[in-house]
């Protein structure tokens, strides 16, 4: 099962990347995918996938979905050939193309043609007319392109985008009780746009974007624990074990000693 990721040409602004996930060979494979703090946009192409919360009750995600914001794992089955063509949206300006608040979508899947409307059910025959995954991604992209809302230039929301810059520049380790004060903003405030723009708080997307800095850095080196905890800003490894638990729901160890190459994967997509 491989993966194939692009950058947007056009919507940089509001587009992290789009991605393919192929399969010809029939999978039974349970995915667990820690969460990125991003909105996802997929189009299931192949066979059915299942989304569990807690591996135990599995439901059939939509062909179309907007998924994500999670604030913890959450786990995939795949099963027979898979194709997922996905859009990962900008934290901070996803709210742009749903014209609405993230709040209202956070830690779910739902069908997204219940936001963009019924007209997007005709996609995916659409893109199994490209026979590239690139081409895919270049028709998604000029697709999305109409749904960028006209909007005027928002002064909180500039803010909010450079807050979620700080976040990744620190890899989540920061003193999230400052940047209200950075921002020009109360706390109450500054916390409120933050959650309608990103989807869920700054304390959970900071603490997202540390164990994922993590799990990117070990992954890739396999070095001991200390030397990486040290450089993210943990004075002890029973606090990082503490957050990895919360978010993982599983302890590191047992977690990479697991790790699909699928899942290994997605690590490093986001």
């Amino acid at each position: 099962m491989g993966i194939v990721k692009t950058s947007p040409l056009y919507l940089g602004k509001y587009v992290q990347c789009f991605y393919s996930v192929l399969s010809q060979e029939r999978n039974d494979v349970v995915h667990r995918r820690l969460p990125d703090g991003t909105l996802d946009l997929v189009f299931n192409l192949g066979a059915a996938v299942t989304l569990s919360r807690d591996e135990v009750q599995f439901d059939k995600m939509p062909a179309v979905s907007l998924t994500g914001l999670y604030p913890d794992r959450s786990f995939l089955q795949y099963q027979d050939k898979v194709h997922l063509v996905g859009v990962v949206f900008q934290p901070g300006t996803a709210h742009l193309f749903i014209n609405d608040s993230l709040e209202h979508i956070k830690a779910s899947t739902i069908d997204a043609g219940d936001v963009f409307g019924h007209d997007i059910y005709n996609l995916p025959d659409q893109l199994n007319t490209f026979s590239s995954e690139i081409a895919k991604h270049r028709f998604l992209e000029q697709f999305l392109m109409k749904y960028v809302k006209p909007h005027k230039e928002d002064y909180h929301l500039q803010h909010i985008f450079d807050a979620v810059r700080q976040i990744h520049a620190a890899e989540g380790n920061l003193d999230i009780g400052v940047l209200h004060r950075q921002h020009l903003m109360s706390e109450r405030n500054f916390r409120r746009k933050f959650v309608e723009c990103v989807g869920m708080s700054p304390k959970q997307y900071a603490g997202i974007i540390r164990i994922k800095s993590f799990s990117k850095r070990y992954e890739s080196s396999r070095a001991t624990y200390s030397g990486i905890l040290y450089e993210l800003g943990y004075s002890d490894q029973s606090h990082f074990n503490k957050d990895f638990l919360r978010i993982a729901g599983t302890s590191p160890g047992i977690y990479f000693n697991q790790l699909h190459p699928i899942a290994e994967r997605f690590i490093h997509l986001i």
